[in-house]
């Protein structure tokens, strides 16, 4: 008798766990990362000096965020507020075949404001361990004002770039999770060009430096 009001009472009880499971939950938490990024522009000359794709040395970045997600059983919804530090360090070649007493470089930190919108999906989901494949858009708002920019070794002085205030791009990434820590790992796609033109004041010239932002990233995190 006891195994049948045992039985009894786990068929009732069944239907109340899986709505307890499935119901909408909604988790915040910080991640602290690091990022490599690189472009898709392959060649670009500034003033008779070649810049080339190979010669980009990458630099790495840092980024913190706040997270708010949204989940009901293996998907969610999560946006963040993300602030990103990120460095570039191009390496330019002369023309002319006369050899150079040093490499012009430019030198790049920017400074920024990353808001995503990730649709995800829980593949594993267990109680203490789950992974995840996530996507979706990215608005990037850029410190314009902010960035340091330093033209190396050229032959003119006052060099400014002119870059874009606001950048979208699309987000791949990974996460796994044990307990409350996670670990993401995200490759980003530049979906336009980030830079509007580089202006030389001792010549009036303006020349344009078309670049998408492709970006490799870690990034370690805790959930509350």
């Amino acid at each position: 008798m006891k195994r049948v009001c045992f039985a009894l009472l786990l068929l009732l009880l069944t239907p109340c766990l899986i709505e307890a499971q499935n119901k909408l939950q909604l988790n915040t938490g910080f991640k602290a990362g690091v990022q490599a990024s690189t472009y898709q522009q392959t060649e670009f000359t500034l003033e008779g000096y070649n810049y080339n794709k190979k010669s980009l040395n990458t630099r790495i970045g840092y980024s913190f965020s706040g997270f708010l997600r949204l989940s009901k059983g293996r998907p969610y919804l999560q946006t963040e507020g993300i602030f990103s530090i990120d460095k570039y360090n191009f390496s330019f070649e002369p023309e002319s075949a006369a050899a150079e007493a040093a490499i012009p470089r430019y030198k790049l930190t920017t400074y920024s404001i990353h808001v995503p919108l990730l649709l995800g999906y829980n593949f594993v989901n267990t109680e203490t361990y789950k992974m995840s494949f996530f996507t979706g858009p990215k608005a990037k708002f850029l410190f314009t004002s902010l960035s340091d920019q330093d033209f190396i070794s050229f032959p003119f002085v006052d060099a400014r770039e002119e870059l874009e205030p606001l950048t979208f791009s699309w987000v791949l990434g990974l996460e796994v999770s044990i307990a409350n820590i996670c670990f993401d790992f995200i490759y980003q796609v530049g979906m336009n060009n980030t830079s509007k033109y580089i202006h030389v004041p001792e010549t009036g010239e303006r020349f344009i430096f078309d670049r998408n932002v492709d970006v490799l990233g870690f990034s370690l995190g805790v959930t509350l």
